[in-house]
């Protein structure tokens, strides 16, 4: 019998075996590890929704916890590592007063002791959450605790408690070691819960409600509820809830937050609003679920508070989601403008989802997700990717494939569809309640990550093997290629002296990096190179000349002499100088117009950036603002018929300024034009609208004897020459008795 087999189906670990297991391990050599399969059972059916644990005080011990389904129904796995995620063991958790369990979460407090939880139900009205707990890394436990049926809180019959996450204050103050745990109480409307336990664990206080229906007019309080521990034991919980606006309902995010250890809360608020997004490319459920985690370090960042959500995204014909992260410097008062993390170019209809975020003992962001980028056209295999961020979430780096073969949801369909209830082999189901059902959803709700220091320890859902298992892998933090943020690329700079900006690679007393500018995109010949930049922020000290350049970075890391490989390869264009003032063309200037929409032209203004322009028309020179005030902008033609009608027999003047992209733009002209409105049929000289032998006999005797002008002067220049002469008249009696064109003023 192998060790797996031994353990598997027994939740804890005999001491005994547990040491002959860490000398074993121990005499191990300690390197990164690749993807490696978690569970033993050997079986088919579903392993997902992992979560992972680093002690704090010992990198070797690592816990995965996910929902295993290896009996043919709801459990949770257990995976110990004591060598630092080489090799493991693996067995289900017991003990529950309930035979299914599901939603595993795990944590750990500040001395290194763990704790596994779970959601352990039958159905509504049997449901509770189960938290275990191990002092000595896994060779003794003690409970199942239960948070809710207690004899403070006996929950009515109808309840049923869903996605549970767990927070522990490990910030050495005066909340340390307690415990917070988040989740939503269904029926709906739903109501979002908190009960904390101040005995680490053993004993759990009366529930919570710090999210009611009522905050959503009564509607549904929301799901997927995360709580979250600052440096300062202020305790936050976020959940994805609704918001109506004039009359419909928009996805959001709301908070709120207690600063004397979970006794009290502030009222809900909504800090993001967010596109729903539901389903990715191979029937995978995904959900607006945020992840957060605070940077509870004395680092320069200590106290920020970090927070992902996946997001619905319109690019283009495509519908897709990114994951957007956001953070807080003032304990949740103010968020930061949203930034994807994930760097897949626009254009392509790619899901990242499942995202997990943590900070490590040295405040680097840690964020992983699953995403689709790499399986063109159809975008449904999946791999699972991670990014880090050194400056505080300000940038992202370049993302890295932690998976090294990629997964097809189609693999996990096998089992999706079965009974989820207790059974004997070869006999009918123990239970008939439980109908044909997809099990939570393809791939279940979340992944995890854990980091001790630049050690990550990833965990996820993997189809390679034909089926859904638990996967791992763990690595040190890889000097990754610079991810480049400003310029953008294909932009236009008006500084001589731009600023560009890259994520950071590490942190700045370990990288430095040298910045390459070239008019060439093969970089054959270097312009500019700025070598052992100590930022990812940096303005060049030489002007640049105005044409169109290339620029990539490098980084080196000092600490193992390493260095990355290039960043891509972007464009930008400088054009520091302002657009010429475009000369006025027509309506020439004191022309009269007879149509009550003209068409106004200009002359060409040339740049290195494309050139726009914005028209004014109005009835006082000086273009005040009021009814007979008209603004056209970003017209890209030097010609604009405006739509809006002017009035009749109206003096107006026009102006044109040009525009370029990098926002420089021209003077208005010294003195604008001027033209009059008056609405005429060209042809018609005596103003009678009809064009007949009196007007020829008009434009004679205006021509030859001294006559009276044509009413108003442009309708007599029946041939459009500009001139009103014999021609003229020659052209009306050609349209008058011999089948010639119509006058064209």
């Amino acid at each position: 019998m192998t060790l797996s087999e031994f353990f598997q189906n027994r939740p804890f670990l005999p001491r005994f075996f547990v040491f002959l297991f860490a000398l074993y391990i121990f005499s191990q050599v300690q390197a990164d590890v690749p993807d490696m399969m978690i569970n033993t059972d050997g079986t088919s059916e579903i392993h997902n929704e992992e979560q992972i644990w680093v002690s704090p005080v010992d990198s070797n011990v690592v816990m995965i916890v996910w929902r295993d389904f290896r009996l043919g129904y709801r459990r949770v796995g257990l995976g110990l590592s004591l060598d630092g995620g080489h090799t493991w063991i693996d067995s289900l958790l017991s003990g529950g007063i309930y035979y299914r369990y599901s939603d595993p979460a795990i944590s750990g407090d500040r001395l290194g002791n763990f704790y596994p939880l779970t959601m352990n139900y039958t159905g509504y009205g049997q449901s509770d959450f189960s938290l275990w707990k191990t002092t000595d890394n896994g060779a003794s436990w003690s409970g199942p605790f239960y948070l809710i049926n207690n004899l403070i809180n006996k929950p009515s019959s109808i309840y049923l408690e869903d996605k549970e996450f767990l927070a522990i204050d490990r910030t050495d103050g005066a909340y340390d070691g307690n415990m917070y745990v988040v989740w939503a109480r269904f029926p709906n409307p739903t109501r979002i819960m908190l009960v904390r336990s101040t005995t680490g664990g053993i004993t759990w206080e009366d529930t919570t409600i710090v999210g009611s229906p009522e905050d959503v007019g009564g509607w549904d309080a929301g799901q997927f509820a995360f709580p979250v521990v600052d440096a300062d034991g202020d305790v936050y919980v976020v959940w994805a809830s609704w918001c109506e606006i004039g009359g419909d309902y928009y996805r959001c995010q709301r908070l709120v937050k207690s600063t004397d250890g979970g006794q009290n809360f502030t009222d809900p608020e909504v800090i993001l609003l967010n596109n729903s997004v539901y389903e990715a490319p191979g029937g995978i459920d995904i959900y607006n679920s945020v992840c957060m985690d605070a940077d509870i370090t004395n680092g320069p960042f200590r106290g920020n508070i970090y927070l992902t959500v996946p997001d619905g995204v319109q690019d283009g014909p495509y519908y897709h989601s990114d994951i957007l992260f956001m953070k807080s410097t003032d304990g949740g008062n103010s968020w930061t403008t949203p930034l994807r993390v994930n760097d897949d170019p626009p254009g392509k209809p790619v899901y990242q989802f499942h995202q997990w975020i943590t900070v490590n003992q040295k405040g680097t962001i840690i964020v992983l997700f699953y995403d689709q980028r790499n399986d063109p056209p159809n975008y449904r295999k999946f791999d699972t990717y991670i990014t880090f961020s050194f400056d505080g979430g300000e940038t992202f780096t370049t993302n890295y494939r932690v998976s090294d073969v990629s997964s097809d949801p189609y693999d996990a369909l096998g089992e999706m569809k079965v009974p989820d209830c207790p059974r004997k082999t070869n006999k009918p189901f123990l239970s008939t309640l439980m109908q044909e059902n997809p099990r939570a959803g393809l791939l279940a709700e979340y992944i995890g990550v854990a980091a001790y220091h630049d050690q990550v320890h990833c965990t996820w859902t993997d189809t390679r093997d034909g089926n859904q298992n638990v996967y791992y892998s763990n690595f040190g933090i890889p000097l990754l290629p610079p991810r480049l943020y400003l310029p953008e690329d294909g932009t236009y700079q008006l500084m001589l002296f731009p600023t560009f900006q890259w994520a950071a690679c590490g942190y700045f007393d370990e990288v430095t990096y040298d910045l390459e500018i070239s008019t060439d995109s093969t970089f054959t010949i270097i312009n500019f190179e700025y070598i052992d930049i100590d930022t990812n922020i940096f303005t060049a000290s030489m002007p640049l000349d105005e044409v169109k350049y290339f620029w990539r970075i490098k980084a080196f890391r000092s600490s193992d002499a390493s260095e990355s490989e290039y960043s891509g390869v972007w464009n930008f264009n400088v054009d520091a100088s302002a657009p010429e003032v475009p000369q006025l063309l027509a309506p020439a200037d004191a022309e009269t117009v007879s149509v009550y929409t003209p068409t106004f032209s200009w002359s060409e203004e040339t740049k290195a950036s494309p050139v726009f322009y914005t028209l004014n028309v109005a009835d006082d020179s000086l273009f005040p603002a009021g009814p007979e005030f008209y603004e056209y902008t970003e017209i890209y033609d030097t010609s604009f018929t405006i739509p809006d009608p002017l009035i009749d027999s109206t003096l107006y003047y026009w102006r044109v300024k040009a525009l370029d992209e990098t926002g420089h733009e021209s003077d208005w002209q010294e003195h604008p034009f001027q033209f009059y409105v008056r609405h005429f049929t060209c042809g018609d000289v005596n103003g009678d609208e009809v064009i007949d032998l009196g007007d020829v006999l008009h434009l004679v005797s205006y021509l030859y004897k001294g006559g009276p002008a044509p009413d108003p002067l442009p309708a007599g220049d029946a041939d459009n020459s500009g001139n009103i002469d014999l021609g003229d008249v020659l052209y009306l009696v050609n349209y008058l008795y011999k089948d010639g064109p119509p006058p064209g003023c």
